[in-house]
């Protein structure tokens, strides 16, 4: 049995950042596009090149996320538009399809709601806790904490002096 080996010749992908791919990348991303549908044309970089870009790079980083939010909410708001044809009877869609229409664009919403309440807190208000005045710490003793409404005793507990053998 004879093996033949076939190779077959597959064009590189760019792996080095330039303007013009980042810009078309940024558009894309923010257009609503996935970063997967994008790296398919052989034109564009892996997905692979694209996180080690973000990696490095900080304010591509932030670009980026602020990107897939902007992207997202178009991705929201095309499964608004497909559920409203359904509704107005303007999908253009076999009737017997008009039920898959309706519940994929459902899951489209719902992942892009999904993806927007899970997405990083890199931009969420931080909460600062500042003491004004002096601070007092004491610990309460036994005999105060006991007058405080809702006391419930400890349960007793007997003390045995136990003596160490010599």
């Amino acid at each position: 049995m004879v093996r033949r080996y076939f190779y077959v010749r597959v064009m590189a992908r760019p792996t080095k950042r330039n303007k013009d791919i980042i810009a078309e990348l940024l558009e894309r991303v923010g257009c609503g596009a996935t970063i997967t549908s994008i790296c398919n044309d052989e034109h564009m970089p892996d997905i692979r090149s694209i996180q080690n870009w973000c990696i490095k790079d900080k304010l591509l980083d932030d670009d980026m996320h602020r990107a897939r939010i902007r992207g997202t909410l178009i991705q929201a708001d095309e499964a608004v538009d497909a559920q409203r044809a359904v509704i107005a009877g303007t999908t253009g869609v076999d009737p017997k399809c008009v039920q898959a229409v309706v519940t994929a664009a459902n899951n489209m919403g719902h992942q892009a709601n999904a993806k927007l309440t899970r997405i990083d807190n890199r931009y969420k208000d931080k909460a600062v806790i500042e003491n004004v005045g002096p601070l007092k710490v004491r610990w309460q003793t036994e005999v105060e904490a006991s007058k405080a409404p809702g006391y419930i005793a400890p349960p007793a507990v007997d003390v045995v002096d136990v003596k160490k053998p010599h």
